[in-house]
């Protein structure tokens, strides 16, 4: 039998707490990992797993098979980068998690430079607009947007996002445009979702030594970049988001720039990638093709 698929399936499995959350890890269906799961348990003649409708927990054959079979992927997987890294080689599949807006605004457009400068690997693009966090999608590389939490993984800062708000000539055709933070509370503003803390984020701008705080007001709350764009295009307030993501509706004057002075310290960006040494030539060079969009040479 090809015994590293049914192992990879089971120690997702395993890792996941689920075949669900396993089969989302590896981007296949859910029977197709019960499949491989039984194949295995089959192939050694014991079960692996204790399944209930509720849960799915290890057997202690599988608590064993699950630590020794690790380690043995594990020294695999550097033995491949060992023998790459020494070739010259830049081959494999990626998978690559990413925000839908940061990845359309910045990641997709620049795609085709990397795929003609590495044409032995493919990838999956993986969009959503949550938090991105490779350790729970399974994810070879995730681009997160956002504080930097605890994480098995290693990361690549590739910078720092700027924010700035703008609303649409129509909007502000109607108001007149706020010259302190503090008119905003008279205007309509479009908040964003903080799904962590289940509530709108708060308001929070910065113009030197200078900070205005305010809770979101939530008269329209949005959970998506690109609806909150759509919004402030069709003139339904004043809405705050990454430059570059607001960089063509500004340069089109479908949007026009609010309170330029003053803004919300923006949020890290970096690329999250496995903690295995050496890295992958090809999670590597993913990597490095992320810090060439961004602008950054730091290692």
């Amino acid at each position: 039998m090809d015994k590293l698929t049914p192992i990879r399936a089971f120690l997702a499995v395993a890792d996941a707490g689920s075949f669900t959350g396993a089969a989302r890890k590896m981007g296949v269906s859910r029977s197709a990992v019960t499949g491989h799961v039984q194949e295995l348990e089959q192939h050694l003649g014991v079960r692996l797993l204790n399944r209930t409708t509720r849960r799915v927990s290890l057997t202690r054959e599988g608590e064993r098979y699950a630590e020794r079979a690790g380690l043995l992927l594990q020294g695999l997987a550097t033995l491949d980068a060992e023998i790459q890294t020494r070739s010259g080689r830049t081959e494999g599949h990626l998978h690559v998690e990413m925000s839908e807006s940061v990845a359309n605004a910045r990641v997709l457009p620049r795609l085709p430079e990397f795929v003609r400068a590495y044409p032995d690997v493919s990838l999956r693009i993986s969009l959503n607009e949550g938090a991105v966090d490779p350790s729970v999608s399974g994810a070879d590389i995730g681009l997160r947007v956002g504080l930097l939490r605890d994480s098995p993984l290693r990361f690549k800062l590739l910078g720092r996002g700027n924010y700035i708000m703008a609303a649409s000539p129509s909007y502000l055709a109607m108001v007149d445009a706020p010259r302190h933070p503090n008119e905003l509370r008279r205007h309509r503003l479009i908040d964003f979702w903080d799904a962590e803390s289940g509530r709108p984020f708060d308001w929070q701008l910065v113009k030197g030594k200078q900070t205005v705080t305010f809770a979101a007001k939530g008269d329209l709350t949005v959970d998506n970049a690109r609806a909150g764009l759509t919004c402030a295009l069709a003139g339904l307030g004043v809405y705050e988001d990454l430059d570059f993501l607001l960089a063509q509706p500004l340069a089109e004057k479908r949007l026009v720039q609010v309170l330029p002075d003053w803004r919300r310290p923006g949020p890290p960006i970096a690329a999250l990638f496995t903690a295995q040494r050496p890295t992958p030539p090809h999670v590597k060079a993913f990597v490095d093709f992320l810090a060439s969009v961004f602008g950054s040479s730091r290692s």
